[in-house]
């Protein structure tokens, strides 16, 4: 029996050998290595201010250390990217669970080699992630959802967190959920419809782009922020005597979500050509 051939086959032969699934993916200045084909997952230093009562806003910023298990994620040469929250509103607070609605977080691209965040304190490493020389990069806002592991207040949330929340101990785990800004007003067009996922439900009936959890303690802090007496960025996040703004928190925030690859321009355009000689074929055989 003889075998048909199918242009429309061609046409998935030869875009499936222009984008080859081991192939790594760069976008927006950044390699996302093979993965990148359906996924990413970040690893992230995190810096974050004490919160106390409702009405509170959460601020944090931190360094993005791993990109899909690379420590080394640039395109091309040397590159770091770094983050920074805020507007993450205290909804509800109890002795050890805290929730948040709002939030939004700011991604900055930065050539060269990575800054050492320890090298002076928050206030100045935020201004040095703001600075001019960053190229903004995506913007990331608090996707509302409801957690059934966390028991809390309120029934919903973008961001909550459990632990030691109060006292000379302090210490903390979260879970948020994050949408892409995909309006352009900040960052790369590139970059926010490659991580415009929707792939994490929200409990719901809806999907979040990204989730994030955290984990962070006053075990070791900025030793910058610790000086300067009472006036000092993290005074008496030690001894319990903190109020709320002071940067008494150090830890790891992970962000993962899925991917939307579209196909280069050459495989577009290997598919119309397919496209097109198929509609040849059809009106020669009628």
């Amino acid at each position: 029996m003889s075998k048909i051939f199918s242009p429309l086959a061609a046409a998935a032969l030869a875009v499936a050998i222009s984008t080859p699934a081991t192939a790594d993916v760069v976008v927006g200045g950044i390699n996302f290595g093979v993965l990148g084909n359906t996924a990413h997952i970040e690893t992230a230093t995190l810096a974050e201010t004490l919160v106390k009562s409702v009405g509170d806003k959460l601020e944090g910023y931190g360094l993005v250390t791993t990109i899909n298990g690379a420590s080394s994620y640039c395109g091309v040469g040397s590159c770091s990217l770094y983050y920074h929250t805020y507007n993450y509103n205290v909804a509800a607070i109890g002795a050890s669970k805290v929730q948040f609605t709002g939030g939004v977080i700011d991604i900055f691209l930065m050539a060269g080699a990575p800054i050492n965040l320890f090298a002076q304190n928050s206030l100045a490493n935020l201004a040095l992630i703001s600075t001019p020389g960053m190229t903004p990069w995506v913007r990331l806002t608090g996707h509302t959802f409801g957690d059934p592991l966390f028991v809390g207040i309120l029934p919903t949330q973008t961001l909550n967190g459990e632990g030691s929340l109060t006292g000379a101990s302090l210490s903390e785990t979260g879970r948020g959920q994050l949408d892409v800004d995909t309006s352009n007003v900040f960052g790369l067009a590139a970059v926010s419809a490659y991580l415009n996922g929707n792939s994490i439900g929200d409990n719901l009936g809806g999907f979040a782009d990204i989730v994030l959890t955290t984990s962070a303690n006053n075990n070791v802090l900025n030793p910058f922020d610790e000086l300067g007496g009472p006036a000092a960025l993290a005074a008496g996040c030690k001894d319990g005597t903190a109020v709320s703004g002071k940067w008494c928190l150090q830890g790891t925030l992970n962000t993962r979500g899925a991917t939307v690859l579209l196909p280069e321009p050459t495989s577009l355009a290997l598919v119309g050509i397919a496209l097109a000689g198929a509609g040849l074929v059809r009106r020669r055989r009628k």
